[in-house]
């Protein structure tokens, strides 16, 4: 049985059961993702994390106000909708100290909830949050400022399953009532290679978050990365600075692009020069020289040509190895064998498989394997 309030709050899409088939689930129309701020913040479970003081609090509050007040957000345009906010580290004094620097002379945001205070998870916070939606049936997103103010105090068990319990259960209430729910949290302050690693905590507040942002700056810099990735969205890196205390975007880069950025232009002639050739085989120096790339250095050649072999030659059909003789390192590049397998085919006439003599096939494969030449500096 649902509660008055539960009933108040039901989901406008179709209700599924528990479990179906796959053929009902591929007949049954479902609604869209629900987006906060279209391709960055989806409804559900979400994670904030960044270096203490580095302006995650600034920001979060200018989303807030963003969301409430229906206006853009790095260029993507808000559906207005009602926000609670719950600052759990700050006062009345300084958050009205921020509105009066973010709204300005703008019209005062009727939508945006501030609170100061909160129960922990498992001690009413989820009842208090049911009560606020079935005030405000609009809501979109509610932010908890920080996550470890409402931590709940049963530290039995692994962190990993205490971390992943907490935050379950406001995930559970986010997917529940289709809103956002937005956690702030805090990083390490280790370096990793892999920014979502220095998230405080275990792998748990990660494995539950449906979508997980990391802000990284320095404290003195103007400038700050926030990185993005979730179920619903690809990863993804903004590039921000700041100007008169809002996070205004530079660049905005998928992952994609980043993979593709990394990759120096003197590699992507080297490809297109090996595409060309067909077949090549020489020395480092040698293929520098006859591609024209100039200060680059042998040995960077040979483990950029690894690094990126995956972007760069693979893609256009290319094998590629390498062995040392008594006086250098030799490079070979040619036709993966998939490729040399269809050239192969190409080669063999059709009409005369009658029979399917697989004896004939592969001696004609053979011969015309044979028949190629080999281009390049060195013969085959």
């Amino acid at each position: 049985m649902y509660t008055k309030q539960e009933r108040m709050m039901q989901m406008t899409f179709t209700k599924l059961p528990k479990a179906l088939t796959a053929e009902e689930l591929l007949s049954t129309p479902l609604p869209p993702v629900k987006w906060i701020i279209p391709g960055l913040l989806p409804a559900g479970l979400a994670l904030f994390a960044g270096p203490s003081k580095a302006g995650k609090s600034w920001l979060t509050l200018w989303l807030c106000l963003q969301v409430a007040q229906g206006k853009s957000v790095w260029g993507r345009e808000i559906e207005p909708r009602t926000v609670l906010y719950l600052s759990l580290e700050d006062t009345f004094n300084r958050l009205q100290e921020r509105l009066f620097r973010l709204v300005g002379s703008e019209d005062t945001p009727e939508r945006l909830i501030l609170q100061t205070e909160c129960p922990s998870i498992g001690q009413g916070l989820e009842e208090q949050i049911v009560s606020f939606l079935y005030n405000h049936s609009d809501t979109g997103l509610v932010v908890i400022d920080t996550l470890q103010k409402v931590r709940s105090c049963d530290q039995s068990g692994s962190m990993y399953a205490s971390d992943y319990k907490d935050v379950s259960a406001l995930k559970s209430l986010a997917d529940k009532y289709g809103i956002c729910i937005l956690l702030i949290h805090h990083l390490r302050k280790q370096a990793a290679s892999d920014p979502f690693d220095q998230i405080s905590g275990s792998n748990g507040l990660m494995g539950a978050a449906d979508t997980t942002w990391v802000m990284q700056r320095k404290r003195t810099s103007k400038n700050a990365d926030i990185i993005l990735t979730g179920r619903d969205l690809d990863r993804r890196t903004l590039y921000l600075h700041e100007e008169n205390c809002i996070w205004l975007l530079d660049e905005e880069e998928t992952a994609e692009e980043q993979r593709l950025k990394a990759v120096p232009e003197y590699l992507w002639r080297v490809a297109e020069y090996i595409e060309q050739a067909g077949k090549w085989q020489g020395t480092a120096t040698e293929l520098l020289s006859e591609t024209g790339a100039d200060g680059v250095l042998p040995h960077m050649l040979t483990r950029k040509i690894v690094e990126h072999f995956d972007t760069v030659f693979a893609p256009k059909g290319i094998h590629y190895e390498t062995h040392r003789t008594s006086q250098t390192r030799l490079l070979k590049f040619s036709p993966s064998e998939n490729d040399a397998d269809d050239a192969n085919d190409a080669d063999i006439d059709i009409t005369q498989l009658s029979g399917w003599d697989i004896s004939k096939i592969a001696s004609q494969a053979s011969l015309a394997s044979s028949a190629k030449p080999w281009r390049g500096k060195y013969g085959a």
